[in-house]
């Protein structure tokens, strides 16, 4: 079964120092295909992973980062005001590169990988500038945009408040027309109506776009956009009538300022609403665009929600890599039932690890996949959208809701199962793997919290299904729902014929994905109209259903990031690349099969489509899968490219030396260094603590 090669351990002290890079050097020797290669495929062609590095490279260098045998600085022990500090540097470093290279490398991304909200201006890029495009009109993008591109102002996009922060129909904040004075009074009328979590709000932000209700002559027009300097960019401190501040130490992300805004009667001239959508005239008559709809308030979202999906891959595929690595080196155990002087083994050869470890890996680059064709659709999209053609907003939205929803679920579940991998060091922030963690946990209710997205996705697709019963033309997207719709009628109760070998086509896989996915939506919409004979309102219907709708959802985007896997190993020329995206696009598909762990699995099975000994014959093939991957294993994290420097991890390094490294950092960690000045004693600690302690029981 083990392909990682291992040898009794030497005895002698030098040699055991540097195994652990013997071990990493001779797995990463094993491997069947370039890691550049697929490097290329991650970033989308070699001039593009080429420049990528070199940014990344260039910035850690500026910030003093590449010298990996120091501490890294977010370990040492930095107040709440040292962490900002430190985010600050960090943004700057990277504003300042991309603003003189006129490129936009980290207008979505860090250096380290996390989503650029991990920076005190990473929304500014993210959020502020993205809404003035979309949501401003001509005057506006040109009064506004060019010093928004230079640095001259720095923005914040401000919506979520205490009481409300998915459902954007309910926030409190009100912008009251004064059409006297021509301005537009912004206020929060409510302890709830606070601004609350908005990054970069705290005090990094100059100005915001502020998402507030309309409201002209007592008539509530809904949310809109309002451009709002909250700091004078004198002094930076906040405008009059304006309360700003910082809301303090938070899970992760602890680099940035998520702050909070209470506005006290502000006013801003009458233009200062974002006006590409909807108009307000001088005498207050309010205008909405020919073209615009309702779900353009909803456009910032859906840019956000599509650009995290790259963010939360390589977050995951960091975790992985750190844990692969860290495995491949980490010798402890022998195989149950193994001699008693059997050596000690890798502990990347065990089938709980690496069926782990190889499930995170292949998430990674599913999520890939679906990245790469939502970021076409969105494209798609947003060109009809400057047209003033919003027929695409209703499937965008519902994708982009979906595959952020799933694609953060497994995310946060496989990087915690690798840092659960790595034992007692994976509970280290040494190792990088807690604040990687962290961090994705974020993405659970960034930009809407995950089963609210599931259930925006189930509500398009349950107006589809409804559409299609009616023989109404439904998005090409979900033309697979039609096809099972007549499938169905036709042949009711069919089932999976595949055996063996069979599981490994992409087609079967699909087939089987398909069918779950379409019978759980059309179910779901059948409950909610069909079966209503106790004449229940449709709101309680639809909480009573709520998990089924979910599920749904789920096994919908789940066929939907499938589809986008299996395109991308097609699409793949250089065949041994080719092969190892295919084993690892296998183990994604069947895994989902076949695993009790798997939410929704029971889909599979529960209507008989597949059947419990096809499980036993998908598990044959995962573990042939399995063996395949094991040579694959640190050429598959080579092939990600991160620098041991955006990993921060003393246990992930390309080189294995992870326990020199791990002693190295411990070692200069700021409670070691100053007691060891004190002669190696906490002497505060000491004498007003642990003293009074022993003398106390020296006196019983």
């Amino acid at each position: 079964m083990s392909h990682i090669p291992h040898s009794p351990k030497s005895e002698h002290p030098l040699n055991i120092l540097n195994r652990q890079m013997t071990l990493i050097e001779r797995a990463r020797s094993m491997a069947s295909f370039e890691p550049r290669k697929l490097t290329t495929i991650i970033f989308g062609g070699v001039e593009q992973a080429a420049s990528w590095e070199a940014a990344v490279s260039a910035v850690e260098t500026k910030l003093q980062k590449s010298d990996t045998s120091r501490l890294p600085t977010e370990y040492g022990e930095l107040s709440r005001v040292g962490l900002y500090h430190e985010g600050l540097k960090s943004g700057k470093a990277m504003m300042e590169h991309d603003i003189a290279n006129g490129r936009n490398h980290f207008s979505l991304l860090c250096h380290d990988y996390t989503f650029i909200n991990g920076s005190p201006f990473g929304l500014h890029t993210a959020m502020f500038i993205p809404t003035l495009k979309l949501q401003a009109d001509a005057e506006q993008i040109s009064q506004w945009l060019p010093d928004a591109e230079s640095g001259k102002i720095l923005g914040a996009y401000c919506q979520t408040e205490l009481g409300h922060g998915t459902f954007v129909r309910g926030l409190e904040t009100t912008a009251v027309f004064d059409y006297k004075e021509d301005q537009f009074i912004i206020h929060s009328p409510t302890p709830a109506s606070t601004k609350y979590w908005p990054g970069s709000l705290g005090y990094s932000a100059s100005h915001a776009i502020v998402m507030a209700r309309l409201i002209i002559r007592g008539k509530d027009y809904g949310i809109h956009p309002f451009m709002v300097q909250l700091r004078s960019l004198e002094d930076f401190k906040p405008m009059q009538g304006v309360e700003l501040g910082d809301i303090g130490l938070k899970l992760g992300l602890n680099t940035v300022d998520n702050g909070y805004a209470i506005f006290d009667n502000v006013r801003i001239p009458r233009r200062n609403m974002l006006m590409r959508n909807a108009q307000v005239s001088r005498e207050g008559v309010y205008i909405k665009s020919g073209s615009a709809s309702d779900k353009h308030a909803y456009a910032t979202m859906v840019y956000t929600r599509n650009n995290l999906i790259p963010s939360i891959m390589f977050q995951l595929a960091q975790a992985v890599t750190i844990s692969i690595r860290y495995s491949t080196i980490r010798e402890q155990g022998s195989l149950p039932f193994s001699l008693s002087n059997a050596p000690e083994i890798s502990i990347m050869c065990f089938r709980s690890q690496n069926y782990r470890l190889f499930l995170g890996m292949a998430r990674s680059f599913a999520i890939l996949a679906s990245s790469k064709v939502c970021d076409a659709l969105y494209k798609s999209f947003i060109a009809l959208y400057n047209r003033g053609d919003d027929r695409l907003s209703g499937s965008i939205h519902s994708t982009t809701a979906g595959v952020k929803a799933y694609t953060s679920q497994i995310a946060l579940e496989s990087a915690e199962d690798a840092r659960k991998c790595c034992g007692g060091h994976g509970y280290s922030r040494l190792s990088g793997l807690p604040d990687i963690v962290s961090n994705l946990a974020s993405i659970a209710t960034l930009e809407g919290e995950n089963y609210v997205m599931f259930l925006q996705t189930a509500r398009y697709l349950v107006k589809v299904t409804s559409k299609i019963r009616k023989n109404e033309q439904v998005d090409s997207q979900l033309a697979y729902l039609v096809d099972e719709y007549k499938a169905s009628n036709k042949k009711p109760g069919s089932s999976c014929s595949a055996t063996g070998s069979e599981f490994l086509s992409g087609d079967v896989q699909l087939q089987i994905f398909r069918h779950r996915a379409a019978r759980l939506i059309f179910e779901c919409e059948e409950r909610l109209k069909g079966s209503n004979h106790n004449q229940e309102p449709l709101p309680e219907l639809w909480n009573k259903y709520m998990m089924d709708l979910v599920f749904a959802a789920r096994a919908h985007v789940e066929y939907f990031v499938l589809n986008c896997f299996v395109k991308l190993v097609h699409e793949t020329d250089d065949t041994p690349t080719r092969r190892v995206l295919k084993l690892l696009c296998d183990f994604f598909a069947l895994s989902t099969i076949e695993s009790p762990l798997s939410i929704g699995g029971a889909g599979f099975l529960e209507d008989g489509y597949v059947s419990i000994g096809q499980i036993r014959g998908i598990r044959d093939q995962i573990e042939t899968i399995l063996n395949q991957l094991l040579p694959e294993a640190v050429a598959l994290t080579d092939a990600w490219n991160f620098s041991d420097a955006s990993l921060r991890s003393a246990i992930g390094r390309k080189d294995g030396n992870a326990y020199e490294t791990l002693l190295s950092w411990t070692r200069q960690l700021p409670i070691n260094t100053v007691s060891k000045k004190e002669g190696g004693a906490d002497t505060l600690g000491f004498q007003k603590y642990i003293r009074p302690i022993l003398k106390m029981r020296s006196k019983m």
